[in-house]
């Protein structure tokens, strides 16, 4: 590709009274003294490229701005006549090893820019985003000329400026390239990793609770081994043949070497209750010796450590580009350096993409899943770039598409918070979960309520997921007692209740009150006569629901739905609340079709010499819905990158 300006470039070279506006002016508010990036205009340079005309461009002074991130985003911005002299910038409620990582970056280009018009910090999308509003916003205060152009998509100039050759090349260290990392570079085969964040912790991989896993050590030393039998059985037959049993056969198979990489290299493991009544142990999870949950940069460094200690490299803030073809081979991938842009090769005898999924893309979210809200609790690095490279390089999709759901509660936009905060944003969000009468946007019961409660994950996720909006109606009696008593007092202790007795003991909606003064204000519920709340949120047909809904209760039976006796409890009296929930995830699944060699094929089946896909990036392992077992997603994702580093061995020694 030959050296292009693009029209950013262009417009980087105007004055700063042109740039780019964003998504509208934001009040100005002081900032709250936190940690901050700073850094001062050191060069006449900037304040010189747009005095040219003479005149005054601004009105001296620091102005204020705030925008939403993944939470508040502050700039101070300071302007001479003719010049923005120095910017501070707080993102300190930015996501951790993303946006928090990104504030020197962006003053940076900004104050070489002397505008909004940068290309900001890649993988920090949202922050960047809230920052350049920011600083637009401080430009109009200081009476700064905005120019409204339209955003253009830039090409990028991909030749590298060198080359670096390897065996093998891993992009993204989450569950499945960590793994296959480890599993290449202790074979002898010089690896190199790369992580598109700012550290080895950013993954979902690195976060999540704990992977479902058969035949490890950590199970026989409780006397709870799940063989591979039954986990594969589980697995595939709730999958229904929708995914490549041989593959899903062969990571079942690894999980002791998923456990060996973690405890040879000082990272503990231990075993998990069965939560929603599979009737084995599957889910592991990662905790130290005095049971404190280990993740992020704890759960991950030593095995980078191990890694690197072999002899492979990793490089963070590195963004793949686009995968290099030789013949029909894969040889290699184009990367991005973030924080030098530096455009490098990455030659290699096998790729492995494990990218994790396009959580971070709203756009492919909603055309997979309709224009709904779906809020990402995990991490938003991933944007389906990996899929999208292996697609450019011949691959086609496999087509199982789902979501992994919140299996704590329901999510609202309104209220304003992003990211994993969404979890623990309000206690009233866990009504959605607690078995009672759900309704759709017209007000019709839609679901069996009972599987929002025990199977979220993936039925009662599935089945919210369809209507995009779902709401849980609620009289006065369920509320008092969940606040006082807790929900297995309002259905009164039924003992047939695994979820409720394995979950919810013992457990209260202190809370309550607050929380739902705050949702009825922020206008995701409402409180009143069932009228009144089914006139605010525009829905025909809810008295009537909640008549036929009452019959079933007095009837002691669920002829609509099927619905558990023991969760049948009639609604009554002059108060309700209603409940506006949304869909909040923590993985996405569906991508490449791969063969159970976990390799990237074509449309006529057949592989791509040199290209492996792994993780949530390989559309060939996840099902829709997604499988009932907590535990699934990560389990297979760590598992199938030892699965693909192994048949990347065969292929390099072949």
């Amino acid at each position: 590709m030959s050296n292009k300006i693009t029209r950013r470039d262009f417009l980087k070279g105007m004055s700063a009274t042109a740039v780019i506006a964003g998504l509208g002016s934001l009040a100005g508010c002081s900032a709250t003294e936190v940690p901050e990036a700073t850094i001062a205009a050191s060069s006449t340079e900037a304040a010189t490229s747009a005095a040219s005309s003479g005149a005054a461009l601004y009105k001296p002074g620091t102005y204020t701005a705030t925008a939403k991130g993944m939470g508040n985003v502050t700039m101070k911005a300071t302007f001479s006549e003719d010049a923005i002299t120095d910017i501070v910038l707080d993102v300190s409620e930015e996501t951790e090893g993303i946006g928090k990582a990104a504030g020197d970056e962006l003053i940076k280009q900004f104050m070489d820019a002397q505008n909004a018009n940068i290309d900001g910090v890649s993988g920090a999308t949202i922050t960047t985003n809230a920052a350049k509003e920011c600083l637009n916003d401080c430009i109009r205060q200081a009476g700064g000329t905005v120019v409204e152009v339209s955003e253009e998509e830039e090409e990028l100039d991909l030749t590298p400026s060198r080359t670096v050759s390897s065996d093998a090349v891993v992009i993204g260290c989450g569950a499945a390239g960590i793994q296959a990392a480890l599993v290449l570079q202790a074979a002898g085969k010089k690896t190199i990793l790369l992580e598109k964040g700012g550290s080895c912790g950013i993954s979902n991989g690195s976060v999540a609770g704990g992977p479902a896993l058969a035949e490890t050590r950590v199970q026989e030393a409780e006397n709870a081994t799940v063989t591979a039998e039954t986990l594969y059985k589980c697995e595939y037959g709730f999958s229904r043949g929708t995914v490549n049993g041989s593959l899903l056969r062969k990571c079942v198979d690894v999980g002791e070497r998923v456990v060996s990489n973690f405890m040879d290299n000082g990272v503990n493991m231990g075993l998990r209750r069965d939560a929603y009544g599979m009737g084995f142990r599957a889910r592991h999870n990662f905790a130290n010796l005095e049971g404190k949950q280990v993740k992020g940069v704890d759960r991950f460094q030593p095995l980078i450590d191990k890694f690197e200690a072999d002899g492979g490299q990793f490089f963070v803030n590195s963004e793949a580009l686009k995968l290099v073809k030789t013949g029909d081979a894969v040889t290699g991938v184009i990367v991005r350096h973030t924080a030098t842009k530096e455009i490098v090769e990455y030659d290699a005898k096998a790729v492995l993409v494990a990218t994790g999924g396009y959580a971070g893309n709203d756009k492919k979210l909603r055309e997979i899943y309709g224009d709904i809200t779906v809020w990402p609790l995990c991490n938003t690095l991933s944007t389906g770039q990996g899929y999208d490279m292996v697609i450019e390089a011949g691959g086609i999709a496999d087509r199982n598409w789902a979501l992994c759901c919140n299996e704590f509660g329901g999510a609202n936009h309104k209220i304003p918070v992003q990211g994993p905060a969404m979890r623990n944003a309000n206690i009233a969000l866990e009504f959605a979960i607690y078995g009672g009468l759900i309704v759709n946007q017209n007000g019709d019961r839609f679901m069996n309520e009972q599987y929002l409660s025990d199977r979220p994950l993936a039925l009662g996720g599935e089945m919210a997921l369809r209507e995009g909006k779902y709401y849980a109606v609620v009289d006065q009696e369920m509320f008092d007692t969940c606040r006082d008593k807790g929900i297995l007092e309002y259905y009164g202790s039924p003992e047939d209740w695994y979820v409720g007795y394995t979950g919810m003991k013992d457990k209260v909606m202190a809370d309550l009150d607050e929380g739902t003064e705050t949702a009825i204000e922020q206008e995701w519920a409402a409180k009143g006569t069932l009228k009144e709340c089914a006139k605010f949120f525009s829905m025909n047909n809810l008295e009537k629901t909640v008549e036929e809904y009452n019959a079933l209760c007095d009837a002691k039976e669920d002829t609509q739905f099927f619905k558990a006796p023991y969760l049948l409890h009639k609604l009554s009296g002059d108060t309700y609340y209603v409940f506006e929930y949304e869909m909040s995830i923590w993985s996405t699944f569906g991508g490449v079709k791969t063969d159970d060699y976990a390799r990237a094929l074509t449309a006529d089946q057949t592989p791509i010499p040199g290209l492996y896909v792994a993780g949530v990036d390989n559309g060939s392992l996840y099902c829709s819905p997604y499988y009932e077992n907590e535990g699934a997603a990560l389990g297979t994702a760590y598992t199938s990158g030892i699965v693909a580093a192994d048949c990347m061995l065969e292929y390099l020694n072949a």
